[in-house]
């Protein structure tokens, strides 16, 4: 019995001992790789915790099983995965769960790269990618070309930007995405081979919006957005404090109190002139206690586009009237027309209105 004892015991403490930079196959996506391992071995075969060096500078590190990689994390570990109807086959790291990538993790090849949640090894959730090969829409609908943004379950969600070919022309949409098809308001670029023109355009579920109310519609849900006031322009506002109270007179003021050749020297936008612009809507609140009164108004311009901006002291504008405004633009927007046409206005925090 003695002589069975001391036999049987080297066996029992080679299941469970550990080795330190042994080579050895492991199977890791289901591939199988030769690997530098350390850790826990049964049988001489990776088991429980450990890591594994493959080739190229890939690793694993967490549970394995009879040479099985289970769970743990990932290193730039090659991997194929399916997405958005396109295999594609690059490295993965990031979390790894039932031998798949799952939770966490980055994918990244030539054409493709996403980054966020995983689901059984697919890309399902909420993340953010870039890819030279998408489909936006749907049936005969569907546009394939190159996107960057967010995703949402594999489809564009979020704010992103689509490019794709049309003849000659190159598209490029930029705005809000829902379940892979143009969501709210987007900026249109044609880049024709000779010029580029950039307009707004508004969708709802995929379909295009094109009639003035429902472009008002939405301008009208933009009044509660923050707007910004950069340093050169609020310089500027108190240079001329009377003229934006409202007290300025016009239109001489439009020649001796703008200093457009000093402000033009600066780095923010100028002044702009909308003449006999249509008041669409006119909305005033007071935006905190004490505060002086803030009129918010859309205005459609001789051309079709529309401008909303925000001014104080003017109390005798409504909707139907007709209007002239010098205008200061507080941030770029596509709320209005393509930047040759005007520049844009997000939110005019000082104007003068005539």
């Amino acid at each position: 019995m003695k002589k069975l004892l001391l036999l049987i015991l080297p066996a029992v403490l080679l299941a469970g001992c550990s080795v330190k930079e042994q080579e050895t196959e492991i199977t890791v996506f289901g591939n199988p790789m030769t690997a530098v391992y350390t850790g826990k071995v049964k049988r001489k075969v990776p088991n429980k915790e450990g890591s594994a060096v493959l080739s190229d500078d890939a690793a694993v590190e967490g549970i394995f099983a009879d040479g099985v990689f289970v769970s743990g994390t990932a290193d730039e570990v090659p991997y194929s995965t399916t997405y958005n109807t396109q295999t594609i086959t690059g490295t993965y790291s990031g979390e790894v769960a039932e031998t798949l990538p799952s939770g966490n993790g980055s994918f990244e090849s030539d054409t493709f790269k996403y980054e966020g949640t995983w689901t059984g090894g697919t890309p399902d959730g909420t993340g953010t990618m870039t890819a030279d090969q998408f489909s936006v829409g749907t049936g005969d609908s569907a546009v394939t070309g190159s996107y960057s943004g967010g995703v949402n379950q594999g489809l564009a969600d979020g704010t992103g930007t689509f490019t794709y070919q049309e003849g000659n022309n190159e598209i490029e949409m930029v705005g809000t995405f829902a379940k892979n098809q143009y969501d709210g308001l987007m900026t249109k670029t044609v880049r024709y081979p000779d010029t580029e023109k950039s307009w707004p355009v508004y969708y709802r579920n995929g379909t295009l919006q094109d009639s003035p109310a429902a472009m008002i519609a939405y301008l009208e849900g933009m009044r509660s957005e923050s707007y910004c006031l950069k340093e050169a322009q609020l310089s500027f506002i108190n240079d001329h404090a009377a003229l934006f109270e409202g007290t300025g007179n016009a239109p001489d003021t439009y020649s001796t109190a703008f200093d457009y050749e000093s402000f033009a020297d600066t780095d923010e936008p100028a002044f702009i002139q909308i003449s006999n612009a249509a008041v669409k809507s006119v909305q005033r609140y007071i935006p905190y206690e004490g505060a002086d009164t803030v009129t918010s108004m859309i205005v459609q311009n001789h051309e079709g586009w529309y401008h909303l901006f925000f001014t104080y002291a003017v109390e005798d504008v409504n909707n139907g009237d007709t209007v002239s405004i010098c205008a200061l633009p507080l941030c770029r927007s596509t709320l209005t027309a393509p930047e040759d046409d005007y520049s844009a206005i997000d939110a005019a925090g000082a104007s003068l209105i005539r």
